[in-house]
C-alpha cells in the first residue's frame, strides 16, 4: 500500500511538471525533484532500487494507473454520452413547447385581430339596421294613419251615399204619393225635410232634381211628376255607382294596405331579429376577444419560461460539456506522463545501477 502511494505521488509530481516529449530523462527526474515531495518519493525510490528492488513493481503500478486513468475515461465518455442524450430530448422538448407556444400566440394574435375587425363591422351594422328599424317603423307608423284616413274617409262618403239614396228613395216615395192624387199639403213636412237634406249636401248632382221639387211644391201636374221620378232614378242610380266605386277603391286600397303592412312587418321581423343576432355576436366578439387577450399573455409567459428553461438547459449543457473536456484534457495529459515515466523506466532506467548512476549525476 505504501508502495502504490509512493509511485502515485511520483506520477502526480510529473504530471504538474508540464513536460515536454523532447525533455531527457535527466530533464524528467531534474523537473520532478524540484517538488519537495518528489524530491523524497525519488529518494525513497533510490533507496528501494538500491536495496534490490525491482522496476517491474513500479511498472505495474504505472500500468494500473494508466488502466484507472482509461477506465475513468470510458465511465466520463458514457456518462457524457447519456447526459448528451438527455440533454438532446430536453433541447428537443423545449423547442417543441417553444415552437407550441409559437405558433399559438400567431393564432391568438390572429384571432383577437380577425375577432376584433369583426366586433367593429357588427357595431357599424347594428347602427344600420337600428336606423333601419326607426325607419320601417315610421314608415308602417305613416303608412297606417294614410290608411286609417283613407278608410275613415271612405266611411263617411259611403254614409254620405246612404243618407243621399235614402233621401232620394224618400223623394221618390213623396212624388209617387203626389202622382197617386194625395194633396201636397199632406206631403209637405216630409216634401221640405228631403228637400232640405238634399241642398245640405251641395252635391252638383242634386241641383236640377232641387229645381224641380222646388217647382212641383208650386205646381203639381203629371208630365213635371214623371220627369222628376225619372230624374230620381237617374241619380240614385248615379250614386249606386259612385257607391260601388268607392267600395271598390277601399276593398283595392285595403288590400294593398295589406300586402304592404305585411312586407313592412316581416322587414321587421328580419330587422329586429337581425339587430339581436348581432347584439350577441358582439357580445361573443367581446368574450372571444377578452379570451384571446388572456391566453395571448399566458403563451407568451409560457413561451418565455420555455425560452428561460431553454437558455438555462444550454448553459448547463455548455458547462458540462466544458468540464468533460476538462477532464478528458487533463487525463490525457495524465496518461502521457505515465506513458512517459514508463518510458523512461524501460528505456532509460532498465536497471537499478543506472538509475542510481542517473540519481548520482543529476542529484
Amino acid at each position: 500500500m505504501a508502495r502504490s502511494l509512493t509511485i502515485l505521488a511520483i506520477v502526480i509530481a510529473v504530471a504538474t511538471a508540464r513536460l515536454t516529449k523532447t525533455e531527457s530523462p535527466k530533464e524528467i527526474l531534474a523537473q520532478v525533484n524540484k517538488d519537495s515531495f518528489g524530491n523524497s518519493i525519488l529518494s525513497v525510490l533510490q533507496l528501494q532500487l538500491a536495496t534490490g528492488g525491482p522496476v517491474g513493481e513500479i511498472q505495474i503500478l504505472l500500468n494500473n494507473i494508466a488502466s484507472q486513468l482509461n477506465g475513468d475515461q470510458k465511465k466520463a465518455d458514457k456518462v457524457h454520452e447519456s447526459d448528451t442524450v438527455a440533454f438532446e430530448k430536453i433541447i428537443a422538448d423545449l423547442e417543441q413547447e417553444i415552437a407550441y407556444h409559437q405558433t399559438q400566440i400567431v393564432a391568438l394574435s390572429n384571432l383577437r385581430d380577425s375577432t376584433t375587425e369583426a366586433l367593429g363591422e357588427a357595431e357599424a351594422e347594428v347602427r344600420v339596421v337600428t336606423s333601419d328599424i326607426a325607419n320601417n317603423e315610421k314608415s308602417f307608423a305613416d303608412e297606417s294613419a294614410t290608411r286609417q284616413s283613407q278608410h275613415e274617409t271612405w266611411v263617411r262618403k259611403d254614409a254620405e251615399h246612404v243618407d243621399q239614396m235614402d233621401a232620394i228613395d224618400e223623394a221618390s216615395k213623396i212624388v209617387q204619393h203626389l202622382q197617386a192624387g194625395v194633396a201636397f199639403a199632406q206631403l209637405k213636412s216630409r216634401f221640405e225635410k228631403v228637400q232640405a237634406k238634399l241642398m245640405e249636401s251641395k252635391h252638383a248632382l242634386f241641383k236640377p232634381l232641387i229645381n224641380a221639387l222646388t217647382q212641383l211644391a208650386s205646381k203639381v201636374d203629371n208630365k213635371s211628376i214623371i220627369k222628376i221620378l225619372e230624374l230620381l232614378a237617374q241619380i240614385r242610380q248615379q250614386l249606386v255607382a259612385s257607391r260601388a266605386s268607392l267600395l271598390a277603391t277601399e276593398e283595392r286600397q285595403a288590400a294593398n294596405w295589406e300586402v304592404q303592412s305585411g312586407h313592412l312587418q316581416e322587414e321587421h321581423k328580419r330587422l329586429v331579429e337581425r339587430k339581436a343576432f348581432l347584439e350577441n355576436s358582439i357580445v361573443q366578439f367581446k368574450v372571444t376577444i377578452q379570451e384571446a387577450v388572456e391566453d395571448l399573455e399566458d403563451q407568451t409567459l409560457f413561451l418565455e419560461d420555455a425560452e428561460d428553461s431553454l437558455a438555462i438547459q444550454e448553459r448547463w449543457a455548455a458547462e458540462q460539456e466544458a468540464q468533460y473536456e476538462a477532464q478528458t484534457f487533463e487525463r490525457e495529459q495524465q496518461l502521457e506522463v505515465v506513458e512517459r515515466l514508463q518510458e523512461v523506466l524501460t528505456q532509460k532506467l532498465s536497471a537499478a545501477s543506472e538509475f542510481l548512476q542517473i540519481r548520482e549525476e543529476v542529484f
